[in-house]
């Protein structure tokens, strides 16, 4: 007898599992954003193209993205019992987070809007150190960000890109601790961008290699 599980087909190349390689990019030499998958990485030698930079490491917990939508209450009319318009969506909300274990300086930078990274090399005495300013400015930076995930038993890469992507400072903690490895949580606000029309992709694209 056949059974209804029997009638689903399950197709392995759709199911995805994997790390994700997160990227971002440096709004100093990056201002188009990417039209292809080469754009921004190479898929055969895994080389990222100048102007992109890693955050390295990320906890087991991978990257969570979001997407919802704040839906209308509708239009109260007497002659019916129920609103017209309901449920349509009014504005529309995308964000992720991870929590990186590469805990650099420049990732802290980046992660807690900080200010200034400065060398200092060797001299009079004192040793070769780098510092990072720690102050309150009144703009966070925008970039564009992405993430990479390659199914290891299929091989089959996905990228996910986003146009404005700014750190969640408030709330961000890093933990100093003697029994667990120093984590540095990070979230992002995905903006859309209006000057992009719909159907062209306002928060950004997923791209998938054939």
């Amino acid at each position: 007898m056949t059974t209804l599980t029997d009638a689903i087909n399950v197709d392995r190349d759709e199911i995805f599992k994997g790390a994700a390689r997160l990227v971002y990019s440096n709004p100093a030499t990056l201002t188009s954003f990417p039209g292809r998958f080469e754009s921004v990485m190479n898929p055969t030698t895994m080389a990222l193209v100048a102007g992109w930079t890693d955050f390295g490491g990320t906890t087991e917990d991978g990257l969570t993205v979001r997407r919802e939508a704040e839906l209308s209450d509708g239009i109260p009319v007497d002659q019916r019992r129920s609103p017209l318009d309901e449920g349509e969506p009014e504005k529309w909300n995308m964000s992720a987070e991870t929590t990186l274990l590469q805990t650099s300086l420049t990732n802290i930078k980046l992660a807690w809007e900080g200010g200034t990274l400065r060398a200092h090399p060797a001299a009079g005495g004192n040793a070769a150190q780098h510092v990072l300013d720690l102050d309150a400015p009144g703009t966070v930076t925008e970039r564009m960000l992405c993430a990479f995930q390659e199914d290891p038993k299929t091989l089959k890469m996905r990228m996910i890109c986003f146009r404005k992507a700014k750190p969640k400072v408030d709330g961000a903690e890093m933990k100093w601790s003697r029994s667990d490895a120093t984590e540095v949580p990070i979230s992002f606000t995905l903006a859309s961008d209006e000057d992009i029309s719909e159907g062209s992709g306002q928060f950004g694209r997923i791209y998938e290699l054939d």
